[in-house]
């Protein structure tokens, strides 16, 4: 399945050791774990849970003891992380947002009661709650754009840093301010472990993933036309064509949709920014005729 990531950096292995070692220099000795979503994999979302159930194992459910128990199919699982286990994690993930890195003083089972919190959002004007699945790693940095300033500084307070293996199969990292366990003050775990967010909060989190959603849907239906080009140069396109339709005031998710993956396809950027203007000169229709008959 498309999943519109790069493969991972060469020396990925490496990277993650240097960067962990680099933060550990600046704020002392932390756990180090790894945060695994285990949607992308059944064959590992089923062996982390199995070892879940036992007892020092290492590894935890997220959703364990929460009002989620019981989907652990599609439950992200937090596990200590030593030199050993890395190249297999990497392995797993390759072309799969599912994998990122946390260094913090807390302890495994503390770290899993930080994220309970955490676990899914409410919309406050009909109570509506869904999972926040800020494991997967194409999410991660949506969700804490979404965040308030408060709410941000919550999920925060849990780790020293993150690290995110990104888009490009590199590292982009997260600062924290878990510094000290004893100074540690778990966040409020909210009704069905949820934060409550506002419509405007939702609406961002959904337009994060816009053109996350284009490109893995135009994998599905026009696999050629991705297959051999960069999936992160792609995704760099489309979010560039996006934006410059919210400046041309063409919000409609399914117009939106239609010019993105009808200018995605243009040999030529030129080409693909005239049938933008010509949507915002002569309406949708009329620029997505023009621009087939061209073709």
């Amino acid at each position: 399945m498309y999943f519109g990531v790069d493969p991972h950096h060469p020396e990925l292995n490496s990277l993650i050791q240097t960067t962990i070692s680099a933060t550990i220099e600046r704020h002392g000795k932390l756990r180090v774990y790894a945060l695994v979503d285990g949607v992308f994999d059944d064959n590992l979302g089923r062996q982390l849970w199995a070892l879940s159930n036992q007892t020092d194992t290492g590894v935890v459910s997220l959703y364990d003891n929460t009002v989620l128990s019981g989907y652990e199919e599609c439950a992200p699982f937090l596990m200590n992380l030593s030199p050993e286990n890395l190249p297999k994690l990497l392995k797993f993930s390759v072309d799969k947002p599912m994998l990122s890195v946390l260094q913090s003083p807390l302890s495994l089972g503390a770290m899993q009661q930080h994220f309970a919190g955490f676990l899914q959002i409410r919309t406050t004007s009909d109570g509506v709650r869904m999972p926040l699945r800020f494991a997967d790693v194409m999410c991660s940095q949506n969700a804490l754009k979404m965040f308030n300033d408060a709410q941000h500084s919550a999920f925060c307070s849990g780790f020293t840093a993150w690290h995110l293996i990104n888009r490009k199969g590199t590292l982009t990292s997260v600062d924290g301010t878990c510094l000290d366990a004893a100074t540690y003050i778990r966040p409020a775990v909210g009704e069905g472990n949820a934060i409550d967010i506002t419509d405007r909060q939702y609406v961002d989190l959904i337009n994060g993933g816009e053109a996350d959603f284009i490109l893995c849907d135009l994998a599905k239906k026009a696999f050629p036309v991705v297959a051999e080009r960069t999936p992160s140069v792609l995704y760099s396109m489309i979010s560039a064509l996006l934006k410059q339709l919210t400046v041309y005031r063409i919000n409609n998710d399914a117009e939106r949709y239609a010019l993105v993956t009808q200018a995605i396809m243009l040999p030529e950027r030129e080409q693909a920014l005239t049938l933008l203007e010509d949507a915002k000169k002569y309406g949708v229709e009329i620029a997505l005729q023009r621009a087939a008959s061209a073709q």
